[in-house]
């Protein structure tokens, strides 16, 4: 398949058992390895109990290794990409998948960066919910106008068209409910969600900048999307500054999904276990087909257009 973007899932993509339908292949199970080496354990056996995902260190990091790990195989199998991006922490294993970083720091960064997430509010107190809706980021910015407070209320995703990821503390969140429902629209509290790309994450932004600074860039084999500003790039200067940038700011979602298809993207192809992007792709480009790929063997079409949380999916009802 050529002419097609492959989009990797950010931290909701996390399932247990998802790494083991690619290590039948050999560029898969080579990543599978290296990993493995990295965090001195079997990863493929560390991922598949579902309790141990509840740990953000391993949520991340699985879903990092096995992006990089679909893409791999998938390019091994004649996939040729015209640009690749992922969402939330799902943009480390882009830039790993594409060349611009090695595996090695990258999951070592990770499991860093998941570790310093601790510095942030808990999730009693401050995290994310999603405005679900025709106009949502209208009715979003609204919110945040009329909330005001502390300042720590804002736009954190802006996925697509019918919807836009809030971040703040848990008493803004519950007055911007307040403002979306009277807009006609719902809010959707997003369970376990650290309030990323927003300023409550600027002290772990602060503890992480040595170790971006540290990172070994090379130019990427295909252009990558990063988050913060939604733009197909191969330098690896402005992928440095996106990076520095990806903990406080909004995550570019939509945007990044007009600049696949102004790529020339035929198709989008979605590593992960179940379709989270691919929906939120449709509201943007609806006439792209959307490929999944939970597996080595050929990616297949998926048939959900309704919207999707890219993110763990609220109770009753994704960083």
């Amino acid at each position: 398949m050529t002419r097609a973007a492959v989009v990797l899932a950010g931290e909701g993509g996390a399932r247990a058992g998802t790494l083991d339908a690619w290590l039948g292949d050999e560029p898969a199970r080579q990543v599978a390895d290296e990993a493995s080496a990295l965090v001195g354990r079997d990863v493929a056996e560390w991922w598949r109990d579902p309790l141990n995902l509840s740990d953000p260190v391993a949520a991340h990091v699985e879903v990092v290794v096995t992006g990089v790990a679909g893409y791999r195989s998938l390019v091994a199998r004649g996939l040729r990409p015209v640009a690749v991006a992922g969402h939330g922490v799902g943009e480390y294993a882009a830039l790993v998948a594409s060349g611009a970083l090695p595996l090695d720091q990258v999951v070592e960064l990770v499991h860093w960066r998941a570790e310093l997430l601790s510095l942030s509010p808990r999730p009693s107190c401050a995290g994310m919910a999603a405005v679900v809706g025709p106009g949502a980021g209208e009715v979003a910015r609204a919110a945040v106008a009329e909330v005001g407070g502390w300042g720590t209320l804002g736009v954190a995703e802006f996925d697509g068209p019918a919807q836009v990821v809030l971040s703040g503390t848990c008493e803004e969140l519950a007055r911007a409910r307040q403002t979306v429902l009277a807009a006609g629209l719902d809010l959707v509290r997003l369970p376990g969600r650290a309030a990323c790309h927003g300023p409550l994450m600027e002290p772990v932004a602060r503890h992480l900048g040595p170790a971006l600074a540290d990172l070994d860039w090379s130019e990427p084999e295909v252009p990558v999307v990063p988050n913060a500003d939604g733009r197909p790039t191969r330098d690896p200067g402005q992928l440095a500054r996106c990076l520095r940038a990806h903990l406080t700011s909004p995550v570019q979602w939509e945007a990044t999904c007009r600049s696949l298809a102004a790529a020339g993207a035929t198709a989008v192809v979605e590593v992960a276990a179940v379709p989270l992007l691919g929906p939120l792709v449709r509201q943007v480009a609806p006439d792209l087909p959307v490929l999944h790929a939970a597996g080595p063997d050929l990616p297949i079409p998926t048939d959900r257009p309704e919207p999707a949380i890219a993110g763990p999916t609220p109770t009753g009802g994704q960083s």
